[in-house]
């Protein structure tokens, strides 16, 4: 089966190769590693706790259990997907810790294009239901949503954060999108 890895170019290093180099103790190579998959963790884990500052937690406690745990890595094929799994891990030990001490979300800076001040209070209005009706899709709808159209994460990157294929991640974004058009009442 084909690794998920984000597809490289070919004169760039495969995760395979920098996971090999950074076992025996090449920083620079555990450093590329981080580089191509920073954006990716952290969109997954703060559309995932809906935390910036512990989403930014996570993903660096991500990439030190990573780094303390490549020595007994099986294959460094799958480097990505592995990394992926701790990331998912945290998050949901982040959850648990929440549940029995909950709190109120920040709200969430959105990419927005606001229009003029003679329509803003309508668009404040409509914004904060969308972000509602957003935050109250089922988990599995919810992520993919966030991670494709706030952080703007493609579909590959986002199979890979969720371990799903990306044929998985279209027909939630589609299935999430249907429900928030019935919703909002743009379908019948």
């Amino acid at each position: 089966m084909q690794s998920m890895a984000m597809a490289q170019p070919a004169s760039e290093d495969t995760d395979a190769t920098l996971a090999d180099a950074a076992r025996a103790g090449d920083t620079a190579a555990f450093a590329k590693l981080v580089d191509r998959y920073r954006d990716t963790a952290f969109a997954y884990a703060n559309a995932h706790v809906r935390y910036r500052d512990e989403a930014e937690d996570i993903v660096q406690e991500a990439f030190v259990r990573a780094f303390v745990s490549l020595p007994g890595i099986q294959s460094s094929r799958s480097w990505g997907a592995w990394l992926m799994r701790i990331v998912r891990n945290l998050c949901h030990d982040s959850l648990r810790r929440h549940r029995s001490r909950p709190s109120e979300p920040l709200d969430e800076t959105w990419p927005d294009d606001r229009p003029g001040p003679e329509t803003s209070l309508l668009v404040m209005e409509t914004g904060q239901e969308v972000r509602r009706a957003v935050l109250d899709l089922p988990e599995k709808l919810r992520i993919p949503m966030l991670m494709h159209y706030a952080y703007r994460r493609s579909h590959r990157e986002i199979a890979l954060a969720l371990g799903v294929p990306e044929t998985t991640v279209v027909g939630r974004l589609t299935t999430a999108l249907q429900r928030l058009r019935r919703r909002m009442g743009c379908v019948r």
